[in-house]
């Protein structure tokens, strides 16, 4: 993803004024779990789409568990990443 897309993506999911105090990891952290959660709300029919859904699946799903977990351990005392990571559900796998 470009630098002008994570920010879109960033501006999409905080304010300004938040978005710019994001630290790089966290603001990569949203641009992928956002793919994820746009992935696990897809429903198909089409067995082509199907396919394309379960590979964005696997691609941007797997590991933001555990990832997100370890950047609210990381950034316990950071209040505007924690503010961000606390909108996602713990557990997506």
């Amino acid at each position: 993803m470009t630098t002008r897309g994570l920010m879109l993506v960033l501006l999409l999911v905080a304010p300004p004024a938040l978005a710019a105090e994001l630290p790089h990891e966290v603001a990569e952290f949203v641009a992928r779990r956002d793919r994820c959660d746009h992935f696990r709300g897809e429903d198909a029919e089409n067995p082509a789409r199907i396919r394309e859904i379960q590979r964005g699946l696997r691609a941007n799903c797997e590991g933001t568990d555990a990832a997100l977990a370890r950047l609210k351990q990381r950034f316990a005392g950071h209040a505007a990443a924690r503010a961000v990571l606390d909108r996602y559900d713990d557990a997506v796998e």
